[in-house]
């Protein structure tokens, strides 16, 4: 350090120099050398603070803790101290530059005591304080690098600290996978290590699943710190959709084994509201990957503080997450190798016999099967039943499922090639499988082989391409399928039969609906046969009395032709009557081959119903009432099926009133029955209602059930509403009916109308 002499000089400019973001106190008091202090500094030092007193240098000084001070020397406070002193009471290390107009040995050593890097005499020579300032300023630059350094070192230490840390839990796992296989036991173990070592809250492992053709993925084990991380009771997360809003991106980066990771604030609106309702603060998920297919994940979530994972921590989460996935992996195929065992040996139990005669082909295959342990291993390790490998369409490799299901011997299998076993129609189809199944893995085909003196086996085969010493082949899976094949083909006979019978008994159910029908109609006629013999004894009756009078009329002289031409005309219209009578009749009662809907007039036929039924009613002394439509009205439907409907309804009213008068007889009503047509928009409706017994509540919903009377079995088999049912919804109709016991019965038809 040395002392300047005590001369003035100007400053020079210099636009050159670099500014320096450090903050800088100068203390002066007088206001010139204020000035010319801070046109100096400034060219250097971004950030000046100027004080005029002790006091406020002080404050400022407390408040802004300055990288370095320019301070006069003498200048002391209010108790004596100087600056300087006041301020290596609160800090030994700020840096110091003191001033002095005074060029005193003493006070040059005491500055040295303080610790002081620069002294100036006054008046300030610029050079010598822009050089003082500029080797100050490289020093602090020095010192903050050095600082950033140790930062980065020790940073670099808590990333080592925290890698071995996991690595070390890594190690731990590993040896618990490996040792003691996949449990939930271990895995909870190494959950708690995880946990640990990274400091999370919460660790959990999700598993991938399908339900109903449906991908999802929920929690399998999870670990937690303390109980209020505990999410055991949220159901949501044990089925989480794969397309799930924000989660399908979440999934297609996991397929391709890649994490996620961030803090809550970097997710999407909708990830983000999941993990803070799970009180996530920073997430980080590793992808689970078994056999290169995404198993699973492992999640690690910090809810106390937004944490920022480091890459040493990610790499060593990465490799947990591929010990876990090569240890399931193992387990897998340990419990297939365990369970290819045990059919194994079940299968040389039961073979024990014809194994004696085949232990020298075994050997030999055995013998063949050394030479290649590790591909023979790989092998074992992919199939579930019967293995072969073909390469040049010939067997190279068998496995002894196989040769239990060609029922050969291995030397009569390896080197021959596979479709000279199927049977001969095949051939064809087994080159262009595997012609196909080039280059593609899982194609399914079955096969028919032949077998030496027994019947022939079906097969399924699985092929899957790979390289077999730097060639392609294929690797065929093969399950022997033959109970299942005839099992198919005795199904399918036993349904053609079934579908031959049915048919039969749809025939017979036709031909006895007929018959039902028929009789229906033949006792409806029973019933009506009072009332036609009474409406053809009419026009008897009156042929009788026409033919009288014309014999008298001959023997009279009142005798002419025009009198015996009016009494004809009116027999040939008694005769009409009678012919129109019977020919209705008949047709009514003739059995109908083809129920074919046609275009029928309600009124006309109602008409005709009554022309059979008004004698019964009449004779019955029931009061009968019919308003037939104003309108010609037309629906689709068999007409005499229809009359038969009608003449059923108004037989069964005429015996309901009977039965009410045999019953009742100080009852003081009278026999009614009345038949209505009326029209609603597009639909017809015909109703039949009678004064009679009526219908029990409890009866009424079985009233149109075959065989189902309250008549005795002189007035009916309860066949009649059954039918008029089926004859109704025959026409797209529907019949409904009403009934109070003692009272009334209505029975109401409801039919769409047919265009004109």
């Amino acid at each position: 350090m040395q002392a300047k002499k005590n001369t003035i000089t100007k400053p020079a400019a210099d636009t050159t120099m670099k500014k320096h973001n450090i903050s800088f106190l100068i203390l002066e008091k007088d206001k010139k050398v204020r000035e010319h202090l801070l046109a100096i500094t400034s060219k250097l030092i971004s950030n000046i603070e100027v004080a005029e007193n002790n006091k406020l240098a002080l404050r400022l000084y407390l408040k802004k803790r300055p990288d370095m001070v320019l301070a006069d020397f003498e200048m002391e406070s209010d108790n004596g101290d100087t600056f300087i002193q006041q301020i290596r009471k609160h800090d030994k290390k700020t840096r110091i530059i003191v001033m002095s107009a005074k060029a005193d040995p003493e006070l040059f050593m005491q500055a040295i005591q303080y610790g002081v890097k620069g002294f100036l005499l006054k008046p300030i020579d610029q050079v010598q304080l822009t050089h003082l300032l500029v080797e100050q300023l490289n020093d602090i630059k020095l010192e903050r690098d050095f600082e950033k350094e140790e930062l980065k070192r020790l940073e670099a230490e808590s990333e080592r600290d925290k890698s071995e840390q996991i690595l070390k839990t890594l190690s731990q796992a590993t040896a618990l996978f490996f040792r003691y296989g996949v449990s939930p036991s271990n895995i909870n173990k190494i959950l708690h290590l995880i946990g640990k070592a990274t400091h999370s809250n919460r660790v959990n492992i999700f598993r991938n699943f399908e339900e109903d053709g449906k991908k999802f993925t929920g929690i399998a084990y999870s670990w937690v710190s303390g109980k209020e991380y505990d999410q055991s009771d949220k159901l949501y997360l044990r089925k989480i959709p794969y397309l799930a809003n924000s989660f399908l991106g979440w999934s297609d980066a996991m397929i391709k084994g890649r994490p996620i990771k961030g803090l809550v604030g970097d997710f999407s609106d909708y990830a983000r509201k999941i993990l803070v309702d799970n009180g996530v603060k920073s997430f980080l998920s590793i992808p689970i990957m078994v056999d290169n297919n995404w198993w699973g994940f492992i999640s690690l979530d910090d809810c106390e503080e937004e944490k920022v994972w480091s890459a040493a921590e990610l790499r060593a989460m990465e490799t947990v997450a591929f010990n876990l996935g090569a240890a399931i992996y193992r387990f897998r195929v340990e419990q297939e190798m365990i369970r290819l065992t045990e059919s194994l040996e079940n299968r040389v139990r039961e073979r024990t016999v014809e194994l004696e005669k085949e232990i020298v082909d075994r050997m030999l295959a055995e013998e063949l099967l050394k030479d290649s342990e590790e591909k023979y291993r790989m092998i074992y390790e992919n199939a579930s039943d019967g293995i072969l490998l073909i390469q040049n369409k010939r067997i190279v490799l068998t496995n002894p499922s196989m040769v239990e299901m060609m029922e050969r011997m291995p030397r009569l299998l390896i080197g021959k090639e596979f479709c000279d076993f199927v049977v001969p129609h095949q051939k064809e189809d087994v080159i262009k499988y595997f012609t196909a199944s080039k280059g593609r893995s899982g194609n399914n085909m079955n096969v028919e082989i032949r077998i030496p003196g027994k019947a022939n086996k079906w097969l399924e085969l699985k092929t899957t391409t790979i390289n077999w010493d730097d060639k392609p082949a294929f690797l065929v899976f093969s399950t022997d399928i033959t109970l299942r094949i005839k099992a198919e083909q005795e199904l399918n006979q036993l349904n053609k039969s079934l579908e031959e019978r049915i048919e039969k008994e749809i025939r017979h159910v036709k031909e006895q609906q007929e018959l039902l029908v028929q009789k229906s109609k033949l006792e409806s006629l029973g019933e009506l046969s009072a009332g036609l013999a009474h409406e053809i004894n009419q026009p008897l009756l009156g042929l009788s009395m026409g033919l009288d009078n014309i014999l008298l009329a001959t023997q009279s002289d009142n005798f002419s032709p025009a009198y015996v031409k009016s009494k004809l005309d009116i027999l040939f219209k008694d005769i009409e009557r009678i012919k129109k009578i019977i020919e209705h009749v008949r047709t009514f009662s003739r059995v109908q081959q083809h129920s074919v809907l046609e275009k029928i007039e309600i009124n006309s036929h109602i008409r005709d119903v009554l022309v059979l039924t008004n004698k019964m009613l009449q004779c019955d002394q029931v009061d009968f009432k019919v308003q037939l439509a104003t309108h010609e009205i037309y629906v689709m439907g068999n007409p005499f099926k229809l009359e038969q409907v009608i003449i059923n309804l108004l037989s069964n009213a005429k015996q309901a009133v009977d039965e009410k008068l045999k019953f009742e007889k100080n009852a003081s009503e009278k026999k009614k029955i009345s038949l209505e047509i009326n029209r609603k928009n597009a639909f017809v409706f015909i109703t039949v209602t009678d004064n009679g017994v009526g219908i029990p509540k409890s009866n009424i919903s079985k009233i149109f059930d075959p065989f189902y009377t309250t008549k005795n079995e002189e007035m009916g088999t309860g066949l009649g509403l059954s039918i008029s049912y089926g004859i109704i919804k025959e026409m797209d109709g529907t019949i409904e009916v009403e009934s109070i016991e003692h009272k009334y019965t209505t029975i109401t038809i409801k039919l769409p109308v047919a265009t004109k």
